[in-house]
């Protein structure tokens, strides 16, 4: 079964939340976060339930070209930019 990740930043921060039944559920969440002041952005991401594997849901995502999605030895997501 997998697992809906809706990953939302700013500046210099990311919030992630989890537990989404499917990727329309959690861009949803994101589109109604997009007001919050600071936030640029969200990544929908689909995760598997062994955590072994993801994938960045672009097509379900407001990213600019610039921002990528990684994950940490902590299973956290970050928004960054290069």
């Amino acid at each position: 079964m997998r697992d809906f990740i809706c990953a939302y930043f700013g500046k210099d921060w990311t919030i992630t939340a989890r537990g989404f039944a499917n990727s329309q559920e959690a861009e949803k969440h994101g589109l109604f976060m997009m007001p919050t002041p600071g936030c640029f952005g969200f990544a929908v991401i689909a995760e598997n339930d062994l955590q072994e594997g993801w994938q960045l849901r672009l097509e379900r995502s407001m990213l600019s070209p610039i921002n990528r999605v990684v994950k940490d030895d902590l299973n956290n997501y970050k928004i960054v930019s290069y």
